[in-house]
């Protein structure tokens, strides 16, 4: 099992716990480019975990008035919604080694497992 580096200072619960996890699969200490990305990755978890809380505060109507008045959706669930996908782009991007002895790429099943975890975890 590799060491496992200090997590990046701010990160909160859900980065470290993501930093922690990935560092469990690979060094980045050869490679700024993906240790910079895994980075990203846990301090964007983070901003989702945020977002999310926000959205959860509002209960279950999601709504807030616009420009004119009327009622649109909170801008918090486009930004939860976007963020999520930037995650899913950046968990890919990473170069893992498979347990199989594979290429290094997560496999589909793998990056969807990692993004479910980031998604419903509390």
């Amino acid at each position: 099992m590799p060491e496992i580096p200090k997590p990046p200072t701010g990160l909160r619960a859900r980065g470290k716990r993501l930093w922690r996890e990935l560092h469990e699969f690979a060094e980045f200490g050869d490679c700024p480019e993906t240790r910079l990305i895994a980075e990203e990755a846990c301090y964007l978890t983070d901003e989702i975990t945020r977002q999310r809380t926000l959205i959860r505060k509002a209960g279950t109507d999601t709504r807030v008035k616009g420009s004119q008045g009327q009622p649109v959706s909170m801008p918090e669930i486009a930004d939860l919604q976007r963020n999520q996908g930037i995650l899913l782009s950046l968990l890919k991007s990473l170069r893992l080694p498979d347990e199989d002895g594979g290429d290094g790429k997560l496999s589909r099943s793998q990056v969807g497992k990692i993004a479910a975890e980031a998604r419903w975890r509390s």
